[in-house]
């Protein structure tokens, strides 16, 4: 197919997902796709290769899962995000470039100084300018005050106007230390099978990393961040409450949901994690206090 003066969808690393922003109405006969894998960010310092890994590897395989649906992807590997966005013109002749408000700062003001069009971001449940209409004229801030606001606005574990339980949150029953036996309670986390892009990948950035290697804990795939999800809740939400705080020398993930890298990068939303924990424990399979620690994690903190 030919791809000159389809209109672009500008894809940053962290936004990896069908259903973000400028990406969510896209069709592949009237839209094509840019990704730029940027040398000098990879290279800007001593990332440990896990993370390196994790990003640079889910970039490559989120654009093949594009060309899979019929995408024609400009996958440009450049010295800078600048560089790699001059290059798709050149080749490309895109009628307008499109992009999803990017997360980082420094992204901002990449897109600010270009001639592209903003699609507002939905990679979190509160926009900044939701967050100006809590914000008000209010002079102090408290994260506990805007999960509150954010409990009532979407309407999670509330009962009308009022709390699931009673009460909004359940801290005093989540700061139990863990046994100082029984450390084998929590499953071990789902691991993948590293294929030949996990290898390309560890390849290319290994020069520039450090760290123990890529074992398959962290998915790089929509699908797998989804499995992740599904055992998480299934598997250890269920324990997750009482030591949501608490960490162990001889066990690194007890019963941590270990998503954040996903909803960082976009292979999960805030709102279908939150929406499974809610259903876990509404269906009776998740106690009140382990449901509601972790999506205050999600909606209040991260937010």
């Amino acid at each position: 197919m030919n791809s000159v003066n389809l209109e672009t969808i500008w894809v940053f690393g962290d936004q990896l997902n069908r259903d973000i922003g400028a990406l969510r109405l896209a069709r592949p006969d009237t839209h094509q796709i840019l990704m730029v894998e940027s040398r000098a960010k990879v290279a800007s310092r001593r990332w440990h290769i896990q993370r390196a890994h994790f990003i640079v590897a889910s970039m490559r395989r989120f654009a093949d899962e594009l060309r899979e649906e019929g995408f024609s992807v400009d996958y440009q590997r450049a010295d800078s995000m600048r560089d790699g966005v001059r290059r798709h013109q050149e080749m490309c002749a895109p009628s307008q470039i499109s992009v999803t408000e990017p997360n980082s700062f420094a992204a901002r003001e990449l897109v600010a100084s270009l001639d592209v069009h903003v699609e507002l971001s939905d990679q979190f449940l509160c926009h900044p300018s939701l967050f100006e209409e809590f914000a008000g004229t209010r002079k102090t801030f408290k994260m506990e005050d805007f999960y509150r606001w954010q409990r009532k606005r979407l309407n999670i574990l509330m009962d009308g106007d009022t709390p699931v339980g009673g009460q909004w949150n359940f801290d005093e029953e989540n700061r139990e230390p863990p046994p100082k036996t029984g450390h084998d309670r929590w499953p071990q986390p789902v691991y993948a099978q590293l294929d030949e892009i996990d290898a390309e990948v560890m390849r290319d950035v290994s020069e520039t990393t450090w760290g123990a290697v890529p074992d398959g804990t962290w998915a790089t795939s929509r699908r797998g961040a989804l499995e992740r999800l599904d055992f998480f809740v299934k598997e250890l939400l269920p324990m997750f409450g009482e030591h949501e705080d608490a960490m162990l020398q001889s066990n690194w993930h007890l019963a941590h949901s270990l998503l954040s890298p996903y909803l960082n990068i976009g292979l999960l939303l805030p709102g279908e994690v939150v929406n499974a924990a809610q259903e876990a424990f509404r269906s009776g399979k998740v106690p009140i206090n382990s449901a509601e620690g972790f999506i205050r994690q999600v909606i209040g903190w991260r937010e």
